[in-house]
């Protein structure tokens, strides 16, 4: 922890609002119902049990039923909005910033589980969410996904439904436009070809991808999607977001020999490789303790605030993801972007809601102060 950098970061974010309230987000292209689960180990009686802790503990239990059987029950926590557009959405709102989300929320009409959303962004649906079952431990998750609506999403229902020259402008009149979950919308590379083609070389709009967790995609489409970014690289701005695993896959195929580790000076390398690499404009990792970013040929590194005991973890790193962009548009600093990422993802994960520009300067300021509360 350095005392004086994380005030300065406080400060910094404190002063860029104004920024970060004239910047036009434009984020998509998914939409999800997630139902938090939290899977018991024993039951004492009607109402209390112990949780399974720990996805080694939730591992353990499934292998012992190899060959025989379980019954695990599964406890409901919380049905809230999900996808990685969305929560994405609702972090950079929470920011200030205009958002515009393009996605799958419900169709004709926006589902009542995203009107959290629609309070504080504009909308633009084009089909029904895709749902899943979040697993929340102490030390990660796991997402279950039902994905029968996604294939809802394409190019030419994005021209059907919203409008070919609405949607244009919601990409062109943007100051950054977010293209998250590639590896579940199984259409995104034609809406990738089109885009490119849409936006004119020299365009003042940068593009942020989030892929995902591609690890079930193969590595000849993982390969494709690169090359697409980098197509778009050539004509827009395009930063790429990773968590640890993802870098790790990124590296392996861009064949990048040194692997990432989760200390910050690991990430912010592994961020600068990969960028260097495949000539993009900027890249950041995150992982659960730390994140490191290379931006036009400044890199930076950061701690995360780690909470030992996360009240939601679903969503964590859409959330970092929105405060990096916020800070990233609003002037800050790569360092303090990244600061405005971690203490994003760190409020949310305590507080099992989306913060506000003002929560993530306190977490800051309680952190640099040793008030920040696991």
């Amino acid at each position: 922890m350095n005392t004086e950098l994380l005030l300065k970061a406080a400060e910094s974010l404190d002063a860029a609002g104004a920024n970060i309230a004239r910047t036009r987000f434009t984020i998509g292209f998914d939409g999800f119902v997630d139902e938090i689960l939290h899977a018991v180990g024993t039951r004492k009686n009607q109402k209390e049990y112990e949780r399974i802790n720990t996805i080694s503990e939730f591992s353990d239990r499934v292998r012992a039923a190899a060959g025989k059987s379980a019954n695990i029950e599964m406890v409901p926590v919380q049905v809230k909005l999900g996808g990685n557009g969305p929560l994405m959405s609702i972090a950079v709102a929470g920011m200030g910033g205009q958002v515009n989300c393009v996605g799958l929320l419900g169709h004709p009409d926006v589902l009542p589980v995203f009107h959290p959303l629609r309070d504080k962004a504009t909308l633009f649906s084009v089909g029904n969410p895709g749902r899943t079952d979040a697993l929340e431990f102490q030390d990660g998750k796991l997402m279950l996904g039902k994905l029968d609506t996604i294939q809802d999403m394409c190019w030419k229902r994005l021209q059907d439904v919203i409008g070919a020259d609405r949607f244009k402008s919601l990409i062109l009149d943007a100051q950054l436009v977010a293209c998250t979950n590639w590896t579940m919308l199984t259409e995104m590379g034609e809406i990738l070809d089109n885009l490119t083609l849409m936006v004119p070389e020299g365009a003042n709009v940068k593009f942020f991808f989030d892929l995902a967790d591609p690890e079930k995609r193969s590595r000849e489409d993982l390969k494709h999607a690169l090359e697409q970014i980098k197509k778009l690289n050539a004509r827009a701005k395009c930063v790429l977001g990773l968590n640890l695993r993802e870098a790790e896959q990124i590296s392996e195929v861009l064949e990048i020999a040194e692997m990432p580790v989760e200390t910050p000076e690991s990430v912010e390398a592994a961020a600068g490789r990969i960028a260097k690499t495949t000539g993009l404009y900027g890249v950041v990792v995150h992982a659960i303790k730390c994140a490191g970013a290379y931006i036009a040929g400044e890199t930076a590194s950061v701690e995360g605030p780690y909470c030992k005991n996360p009240k939601l973890s679903t969503g964590a790193g859409d959330h970092f993801n929105g405060g990096f962009v916020s800070g990233l548009m609003g002037g800050l600093s790569v360092r303090n972007s990244l600061y405005t990422g971690v203490a994003t993802s760190g409020w949310y994960v305590r507080n099992a809601r989306s913060p506000e520009r003002a929560n993530v300067a306190g977490l800051l300021r309680d952190w640099a102060t040793g008030k920040l509360v696991d």
